[in-house]
């Protein structure tokens, strides 16, 4: 019997794994090239294009389709914006920072495309760009994703447990766009807020500053240094988190996360220094912050990182209260007995008399 179910998970796995072999090449042979047209800034791997403001450019990428049969692909555009990583990402739609004026994909048509590429041929997509009319001062930023068409075959691996997934493909090109073709703004940071967090997962905690990039420059290496300290003692408590190439989106804005360790978050008046530098040593900033954390959000984040509450200085003062309790009333009865004993003593005295 045992030799039966052996064999025919033996079966099933070979069967799975010819799927997972076919689907990949169905859904993940492909490759993309940018297609560089007369006003590509250089040829960098992206689509970099200055324009006159008002004037239309074409921006176009090739899909080249690798397999042995034609398939259908999807190209979308995005406005970019800073992952949770610090980098410039543009792979779905996100929340747009509160300093873009000037959101891209507003400028972009069609949205999203859908072509058929035959086998082991490169399909041109293209997407035409309406320069804004009014002053970019910097960069307008986004990117094309391509992933296979709706219909597509997915690809599927089966885990160690068994269980089959999906794998969902995608690739990508960034897009930049400026008015001015010798234009290299860099950005400017600011901290808006500083608030707890927690990773439940690693059992950690620590606070998160939203790091924003608030004007249409970028660079793309950039080191930081962020040490918290405690008000107004720096020296009571210190905390140092580093982070190397970072690339913050234009107008955009991410949690850059300070871990605590192993200590537990305590209510106090706190202060961050934070200190940025481009890799080439040319550009620095650096920003400073007070916040506070309060006895509820201590408490809250501690217990949800798995810190549980500690009762012993509770118990401890409910010990010594009682043993000043017991000594207090030991103390009363004493004295009030010495005090009757005395009295008798003297009674008997004034009746020898």
């Amino acid at each position: 019997m045992m030799k039966r179910i052996r064999l025919s998970s033996l079966i099933l796995f070979l069967f799975l794994a010819c799927i997972n072999s076919k689907a990949n090449a169905a859904a993940n042979n492909y490759g993309l090239k940018p297609i560089y047209g007369a006003n590509q800034i250089a040829k960098n791997g992206q689509l970099d294009i200055f324009g006159d403001p008002g004037s239309q450019q074409i921006i176009t990428l090739g899909i080249l389709n690798q397999d042995q049969k034609a398939h259908r692909y999807t190209a979308r555009f995005y406005t970019a914006y800073t992952s949770g990583s610090g980098n410039y990402a543009y792979y779905r739609q996100r929340k747009i920072d509160p300093s873009l004026r000037l959101n891209l994909r507003h400028y972009v048509q069609p949205k999203q495309k859908t072509v058929k590429v035959a086998a082991n041929q490169l399909q041109n997509v293209s997407f035409q760009v309406q320069i804004p009319k009014s002053s970019i001062n910097g960069y307008l930023m986004g990117g094309i994703v391509v992933t296979p068409a709706k219909g597509e075959a997915i690809s599927r691996t089966v885990s160690q447990n068994g269980i089959l997934l999906k794998n969902q493909f995608r690739q990508g090109i960034p897009v930049k766009i400026r008015q001015d073709k010798n234009l290299n703004r860099q950005p400017e940071f600011r901290v808006r807020q500083i608030v707890p967090t927690v990773n439940r997962a690693m059992k950690v905690r620590g606070v998160k500053a939203n790091l924003q990039n608030y004007v249409a420059g970028f660079n793309g290496d950039i080191a930081a240094v962020a040490t918290v300290t405690k008000r107004p003692d720096k020296h009571q408590f210190k905390k140092v988190s580093r982070q190397t190439h970072l690339s913050p989106a234009p107008n955009s804005n991410y949690n850059y996360q300070i871990d605590w360790g192993d200590s537990p978050l305590q209510a106090g008046d706190y202060h961050l220094n934070l200190k940025l530098r481009s890799a080439d040593q040319t550009r620095s900033w650096v920003i400073n912050k007070n916040f506070t954390i309060n006895n509820s959000q201590a408490k809250k984040y501690n217990q949800l990182s798995g810190i549980e509450p500690n009762y012993l200085w509770l118990w401890l003062s409910i010990a010594l209260l009682t043993l000043l309790l017991v000594l207090g009333i030991g103390i009363y009865f004493g004295r009030r007995s010495q005090q009757k004993i005395q009295q008798q003593f003297l009674k008997e005295q004034k009746n020898k008399n």
